[in-house]
């Protein structure tokens, strides 16, 4: 019989050498996830993807590539990868079993839509395939009891989603115990990420030196000593408190008693949020233990069961928040109704620096913006705008143009440095400030403060937030725009005030 190479087209031997190098590519990428190495993975699957053009295998593992990262920009980026496989490829059970882990595990509130497409793709593998391991693996996720997720309480870790109370007073007490063992937060952060990388594999440890390591960043601080101390918490939440709560008309304090609860409340919903997020980074890096070990047993001992402290620190933690939401609204309300001060309404601008209105709520929605959520929730004048069109909410990962928030009224007591507010929690959040500049107030005076920020895997000045403060209102305009510079900005906060305070006055009318 003879040789069957030499039957080959001429055609068909490039196709043949090209399947094996996608597929020696596919190995490589493959190699990369393994150790964890997601962007060169990423790198390494576009590279391939445009050399071979599409293929369902290369498709599935970019888009495994940005999951890796167990963040939300880049789970977008997966669902666009594995869309466009499906595309191409509908019945690939690689890419549909990906994306139904996706959407899976995907946060119910913050993406409804991704998560309702799970159930779809689970019932499409389950077509394709019935009694695989694909369809076996989907149900384990679907129950919670599959993937490296389920040991830190099952599913995808979200801000949104509440971690289970014994995880978190585990994660508490193991930080505090090595807070108070070293002598300092540099070496205790030192100490427990050597015993991570000797215990790859023991979630706690790894949970430890991933919050050690966040709390080590610069300006946070208050969020260490809270860590260290919360019981400080309450002679705080009382005597702001009682100073809150005292009528407006006795002390021009009580109103801004209730604004610095929200300052004080404030750092501890940003250590929760920090907190989550060290426990997701933790999970995404834990390694197989080995064949001996129980993968959900810690070498490091158990922690003790909540008590008196705990309670205390809960009820101060409570009221902290009910002095921040409730007292402000509450003072505001009350106040004279002689007083000949105006207290101006808030209409939305129909369009903010070209882009339309998207959302004008009371809250806001969707959007990781701690102080957004609680301000608009604390005066009966607040207003919480959103702007951009669909198209840009699509292609910048489901972040809006521009967003505003803040309040209108009497704020002739407010004090300049109420401006600081945004500052203030972006310091203590996990943003990095690039810069900050006092700006030019405009004809309303008062105080214009602005600060640019991005997150670690941002460019410098990915967004810039600017928040004012003058006799008839309080605000802040974050504008998404990469590279804005001070005068534009400013003009920008300046241009939004300027029509929110152009409105009708809802009392003092002349």
């Amino acid at each position: 019989m003879q040789d069957t190479d030499h039957d080959k087209s001429p055609e068909e031997a490039p196709e043949a050498a090209s399947a094996q190098e996608a597929a020696a590519a596919a190995e490589a990428i493959q190699a990369a996830l393994s150790g964890r190495r997601p962007a060169d993975a990423r790198a390494r699957a576009t590279a391939a993807l445009e050399r071979y053009g599409p293929d369902p295998l290369l498709y599935t593992l970019l888009g495994r590539a940005h999951v890796a990262e167990n963040e939300d920009d880049h789970d977008d980026a997966a669902e666009r990868s594995y869309r466009r496989g499906l595309d191409a490829f509908p019945d690939d059970l690689g890419l549909l079993t990906a994306y139904a882990e996706l959407c899976l595990e995907s946060d119910a509130l913050d993406r409804p839509g991704r998560h309702a497409r799970g159930p779809g793709l689970v019932a499409r593998v389950g077509e394709l395939a019935p009694d695989s391991a694909y369809v076996r693996r989907l149900d384990r996720i679907s129950k919670g009891i599959g993937g490296i997720m389920a040991a830190t309480g099952g599913g995808r870790p979200s801000l949104a989603t509440p971690i289970p109370l014994s995880a978190a007073h585990t994660q508490r007490h193991d930080v505090r115990t090595a807070l108070t063992t070293a002598p300092n937060l540099a070496e205790a952060t030192r100490l427990a990420a050597e015993e991570s990388q000797q215990y790859p594999y023991d979630l706690r440890r790894m949970i430890r030196a991933e919050t050690l390591a966040a709390l080590g960043r610069p300006g946070r601080r208050l969020l260490v000593a809270q860590v260290r101390a919360p019981i400080l918490l309450v002679p705080l939440a009382l005597a702001l408190g009682a100073l809150a709560m005292i009528p407006r008309s006795a002390s021009p304090l009580s109103l801004w008693a209730g604004a610095a609860a929200l300052l004080v409340f404030l750092p501890n919903r940003l250590l929760g949020a920090l907190e989550s997020r060290a426990r997701t980074r933790a999970a995404s890096r834990l390694q197989p233990p080995p064949a001996d070990r129980d993968p959900l047993y810690s070498l490091l001992p158990p922690p003790p069961a909540p008590g008196a402290r705990d309670a205390v620190t809960l009820v101060a933690a409570v009221a902290l928040g009910f002095f921040a939401l409730v007292s402000p609204s509450w003072l505001v309300t009350s106040s004279d109704p002689d007083d000949p001060h105006t207290t101006a309404s808030a209409p939305a601008p129909a369009s903010f620096r070209g882009q339309p209105l998207l959302s004008a709520q009371p809250a806001v929605d969707g959007l990781d913006s701690e102080m957004a959520g609680m301000w608009t929730n604390a005066f009966d004048t607040s207003f919480a705008y959103l702007y951009g069109s669909m198209e840009q909410l699509a292609s910048h990962g489901a972040q809006p143009a521009a967003y505003v928030f803040g309040s209108t009224g009497d704020r002739l007591d407010a004090p300049p440095a109420v401006a600081n507010g945004t500052q203030l929690g972006l310091t203590e959040s996990d943003a990095a400030i690039d810069d900050t500049w006092d700006a030019g107030p405009g004809t309303a005076g008062g105080r214009l403060r602005c600060a640019s920020y991005a997150s670690d895997t941002e460019e410098k000045g990915a967004h810039t937030a600017c928040s004012w403060t003058d006799s008839r209102s309080y605000g802040t305009v974050v504008l998404n725009e990469p590279g804005l510079d001070h005068e534009t900005a400013a003009a920008a906060a300046r241009e939004m005030r300027d029509a929110i305070l152009q409105g009708p006055t809802v009392r003092g009318d002349a």
